[in-house]
């Protein structure tokens, strides 16, 4: 068995334990931040599909259950993600933490600003300025968190045998 999507699913159910922690301790200030787009870029650029899908739609449903959101919208959101990048990350660089960290801002956008959308009633019980607080907080904490986590689950990866970049540098590349 591949293990490689189950170590992604631990880093990733770690970073929404975290996650749950920083909100917990910015409740009195007002704030939250949300960090699923973090769970996208290594399964998006790094993973082969089959494990990386299953990958994306575990950690969606592990998001889904902190969340007072209907059961399995992240889950969609984020294998809807996960399925469009990896149809054009032939044209993407995969090596390094810039893109990584670009595209856990970009998915990080898109999630945030699509949950409301699946929640009936919430556009209208939320305020403008309170959404732009929360996702100018949630940006900033994916780009300042985005390395550590990124180099935490490519670790954790190592640690179960699987190296990335060497199958990547590989003739034919696993990738």
């Amino acid at each position: 068995m591949d293990p490689r999507w189950i170590v992604i699913v631990l880093a990733n159910a770690l970073l929404v334990f975290l996650g749950g922690q920083l909100n917990h301790y910015l409740a009195h200030f007002a704030v939250s931040v949300f960090l699923g787009g973090l769970c996208l870029p290594v399964a998006g650029l790094r993973l082969r599909f089959r494990p990386g899908f299953i990958a994306m739609a575990v950690s969606g449903l592990v998001l889904d259950a902190t969340r007072p959101v209907p059961f399995g919208s992240t889950a969609l959101l984020l294998t809807a993600l996960f399925t469009g990048w990896h149809a054009v990350r032939s044209r993407l660089p995969r090596t390094g933490t810039a893109p990584a960290v670009v595209g856990a801002v970009l998915a990080n956008l898109v999630i945030f600003l699509a949950q409301p959308l699946l929640i009936p009633g919430a556009l209208a019980t939320t305020t403008g300025s309170r959404v732009a607080v929360d996702l100018i907080c949630s940006q900033v904490v994916v780009v300042v968190l985005g390395p550590w986590f990124f180099a935490l689950q490519e670790q954790a990866l190592l640690l179960r045998g699987v190296n990335l970049a060497e199958e990547a540098r590989a003739p034919g590349g696993a990738l």
